[in-house]
Order: C-alpha cells, then sequence, then structure tokens
C-alpha cells in the first residue's frame, strides 16, 4: 500500500510523548505565575492538541499537499529534497509547527479575566532564528499558505481574535490579535510552553530542526532547564511508534547496554541513536546504531569481528554478503569528505579485519551496514552480537 500523509500523521503521532513524570517540575522563567497543576493541564492539552492536529491532517490527506505528497516514498532519498524527505513531500508539516512555535514564542500569556495569548503583529516580523529564516519562516512563507494553514488551524478550535484569515490579513505592525481555544483553554498555556521549551535548546544548528523531535513531540522536558542544553530524546519514548516487538526488543537491549555502562546520544532529528562504550574516544567504543528513519535497522559494533571466535560463521548469508559488500568498499569517512579513498591514509581506529570462508577482508568503520530488525531471528541474532560486543 502506498505511503501517504496518513501514513506519516500516524508514525509522527505516535511519537508524541505520552504523559508528564510526576516528578517533573518546571523551572520559574517559565511558570507565568501558574501553579503546578495549572502547568501540567497546558502540557496535557497541548498533548491532545497535537493528536487532533495529526488527526485532520490525516483526514484532509486529499486536500492538503496533493501534488507534493504523491512523490512520497519512505524508502526514498533523504537528501536535496528527495522523495523520503517528509517536509519537503509534506510542507505542511513544516508550515504548521512554524506558525504554532512563531504565536507561542512572541505571544503574550494572559491568565485573567480569560486565558489567551496576546500577539503584537510587528513581533512576528521579528526574525528568531536566523540561520532557519533563510529557508523556512513565517515572515518568508506566501500570503496565501499563510491563510491556508490558519484557516485549518481555526477549524481545529483555535480562535483568533482581531484577525480574519477570510480575506488577506496583512500582520500590519499597528495590529494585535488574541488566540484562544474554543475546546479546552489550557491549550494556549500549553502552546507558550512548548514554544519556549523549543527555544531552550542550544546545538541545534537551525530551529527548524527541532520541529519534528521537540515541537510536534510536545516535547516539555526542556521546560526543567533554567538556561538551554543540548536536546535530548529518550529511545524508551521514541520506540512507541514501533511494532510491539520491535519496541520491546530495544527496550531490552536499551536497558542491556545502560546497564553495562553504554552512553547513549543521538542525531538532533532523532531518528538514529548510538550506544558507545565510556571513555572510548573513536569509532572502536561503537557498540551500536539503531536507526528508526525507513522501518527500524541497527548497525553493531565490529570489534569482536577481528576475533577468531566471532559471528560471522552463524549468519545468514544475506547478512554475510551485505556485510562484505560494505567491506569491499572505500573508506566511508574519505567519501564523505571526499577525500581519495584510501583505507591507509584513514582515521585512527577506522580500518578493521574480519576473516570469512579463509578470505580476509577489510572495511571503514565509517562505511556502515544496515540490518533490519523486522524479523525475530534477526532480532536474536544481534542480541547475541551485541553480547559479544561488551565481552
Amino acid at each position: 500500500m502506498k505511503k501517504d500523509l496518513t501514513y506519516v500523521c500516524n508514525y509522527l503521532k505516535a511519537l508524541v510523548i505520552p504523559h508528564t513524570p510526576d516528578d517533573f517540575v518546571v523551572a520559574e522563567p517559565f511558570r507565568h505565575g501558574l501553579t503546578d497543576d495549572e502547568l501540567r493541564k497546558g502540557i496535557a492539552a497541548f498533548r491532545e492538541f497535537l493528536y487532533a492536529l495529526f488527526d485532520r491532517l490525516a483526514a484532509e490527506k486529499d486536500k492538503i499537499d496533493v501534488e507534493t505528497g504523491r512523490n512520497y516514498d519512505p524508502y526514498g532519498s533523504l537528501r536535496d529534497h528527495g522523495n523520503g524527505n517528509i517536509g519537503h513531500c509534506f510542507p505542511s508539516l513544516c508550515d504548521l509547527p512554524m506558525i504554532l512555535f512563531t504565536l507561542g514564542f512572541h505571544g503574550r500569556l494572559e491568565i485573567s479575566p480569560e486565558i489567551k495569548l496576546t500577539v503584537h503583529c510587528k513581533d512576528l516580523l521579528t526574525v528568531i532564528c536566523p540561520a532557519t529564516e533563510k529557508y523556512q519562516s513565517f515572515i518568508r512563507m506566501k500570503v496565501e499558505r499563510k491563510l491556508e494553514m490558519f484557516n485549518f488551524l481555526s477549524g481545529l478550535g483555535l480562535q483568533f481574535t482581531g484577525a480574519s484569515f477570510s480575506e488577506i490579513f496583512t500582520f500590519a505592525k499597528n495590529k494585535t490579535f488574541h488566540i484562544t481555544y474554543s475546546k479546552n483553554n489550557f491549550v494556549v498555556i500549553g502552546l507558550k510552553l512548548i514554544a519556549e521549551a523549543m527555544a531552550n535548546n542550544k546545538y541545534y544548528i537551525k530551529m527548524q530542526n527541532l520541529f519534528k523531535p521537540a515541537f510536534l513531540r510536545c516535547d516539555f522536558y526542556p521546560l526543567a532547564n533554567t538556561v538551554p542544553k543540548k536536546h535530548v530524546i529518550l529511545i524508551r519514548e521514541f520506540v512507541n511508534a514501533e511494532p510491539p516487538e520491535i519496541k520491546k526488543w530495544i527496550l531490552d537491549i536499551d536497558t542491556f547496554l545502560t546497564n553495562n555502562n553504554c552512553t547513549i546520544t543521538h542525531t538532533i532529528g532523532g531518528d538514529e541513536f548510538i550506544y558507545t562504550k565510556r571513555k572510548i574516544k573513536n569509532r572502536k567504543g561503537m557498540v551500536c546504531k539503531i536507526y528508526f528513519k525507513k522501518g527500524c535497522f541497527i548497525t553493531p559494533g565490529v570489534n569482536h569481528l577481528e576475533k577468531p571466535d566471532n559471528m560471522i560463521n552463524v549468519l545468514p548469508d544475506d547478512i554475510v554478503d551485505l556485510i562484505k559488500a560494505k567491506a569491499e568498499r572505500e573508506c566511508g569517512w574519505c567519501i564523505y569528505s571526499r577525500r581519495n579513498p584510501d583505507l591507509i591514509q584513514c582515521r585512527p581506529g577506522c580500518p578493521f579485519k574480519f576473516t570469512h570462508n579463509g578470505k580476509e577482508y577489510t572495511k571503514c568503520r565509517y562505511a556502515e551496514f544496515q540490518i533490519p530488525l523486522d524479523t525475530a531471528d534477526n532480532r536474536k541474532l544481534m542480541r547475541k552480537w551485541l553480547e559479544m560486543e561488551m565481552i
């Protein structure tokens, strides 16, 4: 069955952080004079708003981003706006969070006599993140697209008092409008909080990079920090979009590796999680990398393959062939950096060797092979592989 906007929305909906821990405390700069109960209600209300947003997008898949969406293929190219690039095929998933984030960031939260966000249009013309707004911004968005997105949000229940989107609304500097929510007035509190949470991150390069892993996941965790910190994603929450058997396997592996003193890091987008042994700085320290971009895959570490007693002889032919194919390629790091491919001149600790059927193969640790986790046999083999890597 062809993957479409409904498929993408269901996937993103499953990535929303499902609950707020009982011991979570919002730092003073983001409390706005609210009680713990009010803050929790705001976060929970915005979570439900995101669920409704994804459901409405899925229901209107034949009306929104129709032309670009026809090209979507989750197994296609992610680079250069390829057909595997969600943001390019379904730009509403960038435009909607951009608008919501901008309103939440610039809006002034008022509690009495009613809960609302007051937005001065002149603020909407202020650049929030220069690196992002060269490519994607509220300011650069076409008027017709703004009207389409604002009408979509109005259909979800957001009310924009003082602004009419039935005609061209130019966001003139001298205008002010107010945002409320007809179904649950705590939604605007949540919108303000999650916008502040997303902005309370550093090392994001572009703010746009945080729309999927932070804003659309209702990531409230940065609200606990008084100053910006590096964005963190917990794999135990990220796996909620996977089938139950894969989710259980990953949770078990996460427990096994972290209990054995492995550290875990992730990419900005949150699609890759890397487990490494402590105090080993180069690539030799990697125990495994788990991917979620096009299904669920694993790249296991390769240290134990250089030992006589290794996994090669018990692996099925298709996995061995995959490893060999990668092993016979040039140095992956050299390819990435456009150097002359030469394993001899590769980074320290990068090349490794293994033997199969009497033949020796040399491989670059950066030319990774990805093994799918969709079968029980593969998951069993990879569990044994990781156990041997930890010896």
